[in-house]
């Protein structure tokens, strides 16, 4: 059963790649590349106190890719000079750590979408940034007898993002090495406690063979026009929802006298209005007002924890704005956001900051109008995941 899932997003993320990005799956475009990183975890939430001992691990690495190239003549194309697209499949050893007492993290295996994008592209050399997201899984999660350490991973499924910047020397017609510094985060996003989650830095080096002979022409051979876009002022109402798993609220059930117990994931939604100033076919920068519902136990928390209630009382309801930016390509944007709460009543215990950051990822159905759908990570006091929330909306 473990198989057809991966199967079954295996073949559902190479279709959306191909729809999302209208590339041809031929010999011309596509490459493979072989890959071993060596790792460092960071030490986030004193992972070094509280599980492991050592530092260092391996990954390694298989993907397929899709080439962009000059004589498609893509206007999105050309602006990101030339970018690729693909699908990985890699196996991380954190298994091979030193680990206090029983507790482990387990190896983990993660099935991602990647993209690399080029700040310099010559005859025999590409360089810039590099972006990955996607699920990960591993055997080994937390349980209170038998792994009580390992407080990071909450869930045998969970995502996997990273970021970082690639260089890669076209050696021959089909051959280049690659090498490359990657910044990586493993985590389910709170949706179920306890998960901290893992940062991992690494150096890679890799070998990339392309299916049929390319000359890496820096040069386009033709570009089509620039494209249409709604200029100005853009409006976008939305709705989006996901679920928590509060981990004040695990250290209360730790307080009590059902300490093996974990904490269930409890419901978020949002509805959210906002205004973007699109002045490029790339780029667009707007602000928004969004009213979240988080369904909550902070009561029960702080009198298990502190023996006493919040003076200002609690609420399920939080307000609070936003800016944001926008990147685009084709039907995809991608976009950050920094907001403030001016209304929240979480309790003494909740560890939810007055400020909250987001990064996420929309795709535009032209066909459908405005309507669009997308997927938010949010986080607060930027290395605390508090969910991972699923939208829908529409803009004019």
């Amino acid at each position: 059963m473990c198989k057809i899932r991966i199967l079954i997003v295996l073949v559902s993320l190479l279709s959306g790649y191909i729809a999302i990005y209208a590339q041809s799956i031929d010999k011309e475009h596509l490459s493979v590349t072989a890959r071993g990183r060596y790792s460092y975890v960071l030490n986030g939430h004193n992972i070094y106190g509280n599980l492991i001992d050592s530092r260092n691990f391996c990954t390694f690495d298989a993907t397929v890719g899709l080439t962009t190239l000059p004589k498609d003549g893509g206007w999105f194309e050309r602006a990101f000079n030339y970018p690729t697209f693909g699908l990985g499949l890699s196996y991380a050893r954190l298994s091979t750590l030193d680990f206090k007492n029983v507790s482990s993290l387990g190896d983990i295996v993660n099935l991602y979408g990647w993209s690399e994008f080029n700040l310099v592209r010559t005859k025999c050399f590409r360089f810039g940034p590099l972006f990955e997201v996607g699920l990960a899984f591993s055997g080994q999660i937390y349980d209170y007898h038998t792994n009580p350490k390992n407080t990071f991973i909450g869930s045998k499924v969970f995502a996997v993002f990273g970021m970082g910047m690639h260089a890669e020397w076209l050696f021959s017609s089909q051959w280049a090495l690659q090498a490359g510094v990657y910044l990586t985060h493993h985590s389910n996003g709170m949706t179920r406690s306890p998960n901290f989650g893992i940062n991992e830095l690494a150096v890679g080096l890799g070998a990339r063979y392309y299916l049929e002979p390319t000359t890496n022409a820096p040069k386009p051979i033709e570009v089509s026009d620039k494209p249409d876009y709604k200029k100005g002022l853009n409006w976008n109402v939305y709705a989006a929802a996901g679920v928590h798993s509060c981990p004040t609220e695990l250290d209360g059930i730790w307080a009590s006298d059902e300490p093996s117990r974990l904490p269930p994931a409890r419901f978020c939604g949002l509805i959210a209005a906002e205004t973007i100033w699109r002045y490029h076919p790339i780029f667009g920068t707007g602000l928004g007002l969004e009213v979240d519902y988080n369904a909550n136990n902070y009561r029960q928390t702080d009198l298990l924890l502190t023996g006493q209630e919040a003076p200002e009382g609690y609420s399920p309801v939080r307000v609070g704005a936003y800016i944001k930016q926008e990147f685009w390509y084709r039907r995809v944007s991608i976009h950050i956001t920094g907001g403030i709460y001016f209304f929240k009543r979480c309790g003494l215990t909740e560890d939810v900051s007055t400020t909250f950051e987001k990064i996420g990822i929309r795709y535009h159905f032209r066909d459908k109008g405005g309507l669009f759908a997308g997927l938010d990570l949010r986080a607060h006091q930027f290395d605390r995941s508090y969910s991972l929330d699923w939208s829908l909306g529409y803009g004019f």
